[in-house]
């Protein structure tokens, strides 16, 4: 077996690793998303550099929210802070015009 290969596997897998590692290690401020149309939202948490978000059904009636200008966050988890960016965002949203749930 010729270790040229192997070895230039082994450099590429750990350079690969490091920065995955760098990437965990990069944090930005996450805003505040409550009150914006789902789109809005989207596009500010895509400009502090968060890449993973996602909108559920504030009311759990399993609609999907396929048009964001047509849905308003109520919530978002986590809350508006410093987080990595690799942290995966979720928003609660009605549909424009309806209230947002009341929590218990």
């Amino acid at each position: 077996m010729r270790k040229g290969p192997v070895l230039l596997a082994l450099v590429v897998v750990l350079g690969l690793l490091a920065l995955s590692q760098h990437a965990r290690q990069q944090t930005a401020e996450l805003p505040d998303l409550r009150g914006l149309t789902l789109r809005q939202a989207q596009l500010a948490a895509r400009d502090a550099g968060f890449r993973q978000l996602a909108g559920t059904d504030a009311f759990g009636r399993h609609r999907v929210p396929v048009l964001g200008s047509n849905w308003r966050v109520c919530s978002q988890q986590p809350p508006p802070a410093r987080h990595s960016l690799t942290t995966p965002v979720t928003v609660r949203v009605v549909k424009t015009g309806e209230a947002c749930p009341r929590r218990p």
